[in-house]
């Protein structure tokens, strides 16, 4: 296996992952195991940190249509939101909260 088939296998990976997540199906196996092959291939130095993190959010946009930054900035001014009663954030249709 070359590096470009490394890389597009774990972003298949990826992308499977992200896809269950966003239809609320947690799949931790397969997850671990994705998480375990791109350690194993920065340990072996088939693939740097800096293209983990590239693929990752190259699946993550894909899947989500947004950064993993600003997903999870997103999804943390939901919950303060919720803690503090705020329901003025809460009332704004979600497709307009993600603009945002």
């Amino acid at each position: 296996m070359n590096k470009q088939a490394y890389l597009d296998y774990c972003y298949e990976q990826l992308l499977r992952i992200f896809q269950r997540a966003k239809n609320h199906q947690k799949d931790d196996k397969c997850k671990y195991r994705t998480e375990g092959f791109i350690h194993a291939g920065k340990s072996l130095g088939i693939i740097s940190q800096d293209e983990a993190v590239e693929i990752m959010e190259k699946a993550h946009f894909e899947v989500f249509n947004e950064s993993i930054s600003s997903r999870k900035k997103r999804k943390a001014n939901l919950k303060e939101a919720i803690i503090r009663g705020d329901d003025s954030y809460i009332n704004i249709p979600a497709y307009e909260r993600s603009k945002n």
